[in-house]
Parts: C-alpha cells; structure tokens; sequence
C-alpha cells in the first residue's frame, strides 16, 4: 500500500477517533440508530439511485456529443463499476481511470473519454461551488456567526473554478489545445496521448449547447446532498429542516472534494459537526449525518461489485464505434 494511502488512512482513523472521543456522545448516537426508521433509509438509498443514473447520463451526453457512440447501459455499468471502486482508492482519480479504462477501445480512443471525464469533473466543480454560494447565503441568514474565512474561502473556490473552465473552454486558449496534435500526435508514448487529451478536451468548445446542458443538469443535481441530508433526519427523528439541510449541505462537502481521506470518513463527519452547529444540531446529530452520508453513497455502490463480479471492468461486447479526436 503507497505512503499516500496509509496516509489518507491515518487521517481518517484519527478524524473519526477525535470526534467520537470528544464530541459525539454514544450512548445518544446509539439510541438515535437504535430506533431509526428504517422506510426513509430505503427512500435515501432510491434518491441516490437516481442520482447515479442522472450523473451516467450527463456523462454520456459529453462522450456522444463528439461522437463516440456509448450507450446508456455501458455508461451506467461503468459508472457503478468505478464508483464502488473509488470507495477504497485512494482518490477521485483512480476511480476516474477506471471509468476510462472501462469504456476505452480501438473505436473509442481512451485520450477523447478522458477528456469527457475532465470536463465533467471540471462543471460539476463549478456547479458544486455555485450551490455552496447559495448556501453560505443561507447560512449567514440562520447562523449568528460564521467561522472566519467561510465567506472568503468559499468566494475564491468558486470565482477561481468559474475562471479555470471559462478560461480552457472557450477563447484561445482551448483552440490551441485543439491543434495540438499537429505537433504531438507523432511523439511516442505518454507525450503523445496527452496531446490527443489536450486536444480532445479544447473541441469541446465546439459544444457549448452539451455544456450548457450539462451544467444546467448539475446545478439540479446539488439537491441531492440536501434531500438526502433531510431524509437522514427523518430516518434518526433529528430536527432538521430543508431549508437548514440546503444551508450546510452543499457548502460542507464542497470542501470534502479535497482528497485528504479515504471516501471522505472523517472529513464529511467533521464538517457536519462543525457547519450543523451553526444551525442549532447538537454534534452527536451533525455527526450522525455525516456517517450516513458516507455509508449511504457506499451502500449505493454496491450494484457497482455485481457488475464487476459478472464482467469484470470492461463489460464483455464489442467496441462502439467513433472517430479518433
């Protein structure tokens, strides 16, 4: 196991360890899951089901739009494949390798899906930030105080996220990655594919009718950590309301996108404690959340082993067809 894993491990471990020892108490969060109901458990695991068929299908939007042919099935497939994976490695970059790899062939070059997988990443970012700036406009208006450089923090993540996908979409910049072929393409190995990435990645400028699209369907999307929040509540009898749950919701897992533990354990749980108490939760409840957002989305990954156990990563029938960036 690399440095950078026992590393994320230890970070976990030492989160979980500081929160239960000192701010959680247990025998309250053993009454809360003791008698929790079980029928809002089972209506959060179908919310985030349908989470995973949209997230499939924006990502297919951006692989068929430069013409890849992908259907919505393989799409799923790997995404539930990559998903389940993306629990145990060490980062969203592993999981993404193997949603690439999932769906990569001699048709379907892995250098033009990579970049459907950046773009994705890179609006869904933007989109995530967007919502985290209407929740710290709630939060300020529910909270009495905010931690110092909330506001500032989260100000610059989003105008800097904006600025970098504007900035490699659209204008100059993106048409000279489109060219870069020209110089890169007969270079051998890494370097080449790359430039095939680079590439791949600046003709999306081309399709900023997806990207809209796109981005649009992303900003829908955020209700789902705020829906799922308030059916955790429902599930556990915690006071929480939707308006409350869209005032932390998406702010605190905007800065769980930084990968500094494993699948978020300790993170997610950390900044529900601290973000919740601003709206009146008592830690044991803000942690509570927290933990069933964690598992939760690792319950829902499950379909993502059977997948596996069935074909493997990539999924056994011919390679769709499509033409090389």
């Amino acid at each position: 196991m690399k440095m950078g894993t026992w590393l994320r491990l230890l970070i976990s471990a030492g989160l979980l360890g500081l929160l239960l020892g000192y701010l959680v108490d247990l025998k309250a969060a053993a009454r809360a899951l003791a008698g929790a109901h079980g029928v809002y458990f089972v209506w959060l695991a179908l919310w985030i089901t349908l989470d995973r068929l949209l997230m499939s299908y924006k990502w297919r939007l951006l692989v068929v739009c430069r013409g890849l042919e992908l259907g919505q099935a393989e799409a799923l497939r790997a995404y539930y494949v990559a998903s389940f994976a993306g629990c145990f490695l060490p980062s969203t970059v592993g999981a993404d390798a193997m949603r690439v790899a999932a769906v990569s062939g001699p048709r379907r070059p892995s250098a033009a899906v990579a970049a459907s997988v950046v773009v994705e990443r890179a609006l869904g970012f933007v989109a995530a930030a967007c919502a985290a700036l209407l929740s710290l406009g709630l939060l300020t208006g529910l909270a009495l105080d905010l931690p110092p450089g909330v506001r500032a923090w989260s100000l610059a993540i989003l105008g800097g996220s904006v600025l970098a996908v504007v900035v490699t979409l659209s204008g100059p910049l993106a048409a000279r990655l489109e060219g870069l072929p020209e110089g890169l393409t007969g270079k051998p190995g890494l370097v080449g594919w790359l430039g095939r990435f680079l590439a791949a990645y600046g003709l999306y400028r081309h399709h900023r009718g997806t990207l809209a699209l796109f981005l649009l369907l992303s900003l829908l999307e955020q209700s789902v950590p705020v829906v799922g929040t308030w059916l955790a509540a429902l599930a556990l009898d915690i006071p929480l309301s939707l308006t409350r749950a869209a005032a932390v919701a998406p702010l605190a897992l905007l800065f769980t996108r930084v990968p500094v533990s494993v699948s978020g354990f300790g993170m997610v749980e950390g900044l529900y404690v601290a973000f919740f108490s601003l709206v009146g939760l008592t830690n044991t409840h803000s942690f509570l959340l927290g933990l069933v957002a964690n598992l939760s989305v690792l319950v829902a990954t499950l379909p993502g082993a059977w997948f596996y156990a069935r074909g493997g990563l990539k999924h056994a029938g011919p390679d769709d067809a499509g033409p090389r960036p």
